[in-house]
């Protein structure tokens, strides 16, 4: 089946935000008919524009499309609209299918995948990564939790928004592996602030200890972010403090059940904390560093300052 093309062709989709925005006028590129809905109307007015219609609930969505997508902050989110008295079970037909975005806990896929099934639907789990600009350029990473013949039938809506599409497992295996791989980034970030700070503060230029740290063993994914965010001090938000603390919550509510230890994940969950506490949360991570600058007294800007090169 082609994008666009077949019985998927109409398509519901709520949660309109920074990541939901961008994944639906990908959609609405790959030829797909989608009908929008979020509690924000202006966000929901700025789709219509683009070329979706648009629904008075998540229940009204569900009567109208046979496949539907959210895209949710979290956990109490997804449950009040795929169970809600006004939720998209309400409305769903026998057969619908329900591929969800959000970034939940595992319990949470289960309980939803479970009333799905109940209801004679069926649903998917789907976390993404690779932030608001993989959403943007349709270079999302997916990973899928559910059947895998129902992944196959919904093949081309998730060619539209991602790039990579990986089925680990049942429903609950995706936001594991989710949880994994953003406790690695909240951590990773973490050591990469540390270590710029400290380099600002013994007087190296940022830019130079980047272009070095790019390309030997301490190099990594996040680093770019030093170019891109902090040197030019944009903490416009592209993946939030909220949302990263919700993450680390949810890999550490994980490996409490498992009794797994993470111990780095509970340390860096700290900053994220204090991120909260000083307004950061809806920033994007990278702002994070704001909080050491101060602490120490630097700034990591290219060129450094030259009253805080002496360190």
């Amino acid at each position: 089946m082609m994008k666009g093309e077949g019985k998927w062709q109409e398509i519901g989709f709520i949660g309109l935000g920074n990541m939901g925005h961008p994944m639906v006028t990908n959609l609405l590129q790959a030829g797909f008919r989608v009908v929008v809905y979020d509690i924000n109307p202006q966000a929901v007015a700025a789709l219509t524009q683009k070329g979706a219609s648009s629904a008075s609930s998540a229940r009204a969505i569900a009567e109208r499309c046979p496949v539907f997508c959210t895209s949710l902050p979290g956990s109490p989110e997804v449950e009040q609209v795929y169970l809600g008295e006004e939720g998209l079970l309400a409305g769903a037909q026998s057969g619908a299918i329900g591929i969800d975005f959000s970034s939940v806990l595992p319990s949470t896929a289960r309980k939803v995948a479970q009333a799905c099934t109940a209801k004679g639907m069926h649903y998917l789990e789907a976390p993404v990564s690779g932030g608001v600009k993989g959403a943007r350029e349709a270079t999302l990473t997916l990973m899928v939790g559910g059947p895998a013949e129902i992944l196959e039938q919904v093949r081309p809506v998730l060619e539209a928004i991602g790039k990579r599409i990986f089925r680990v497992g049942e429903v609950g295996q995706g936001n594991t592996v989710k949880a994994i791989n953003n406790m690695l980034a909240a951590v990773n970030t973490m050591v990469m602030i540390e270590g710029m700070v400290l380099g600002a503060k013994a007087g190296l230029d940022p830019q130079l200890l980047y272009d070095v740290m790019r390309v030997s063993s301490g190099g990594s994914f996040v680093l770019d972010w030093v170019p891109q965010s902090i040197i030019p001090r944009r903490f416009a938000p592209g993946f939030t403090v909220a949302l990263m603390h919700k993450d680390l919550e949810t890999v550490i509510s994980i490996g409490k059940d498992l009794h797994v230890p993470l111990t780095l994940a509970h340390l860096t969950q700290q900053y994220y904390e204090a991120g909260l506490a000083a307004g950061l949360g809806g920033q994007d991570l990278t702002a994070l560093i704001t909080l050491l600058e101060r602490l120490v007294g630097v700034e990591v800007t290219s060129p450094l300052p030259t009253d805080k090169k002496e360190g």
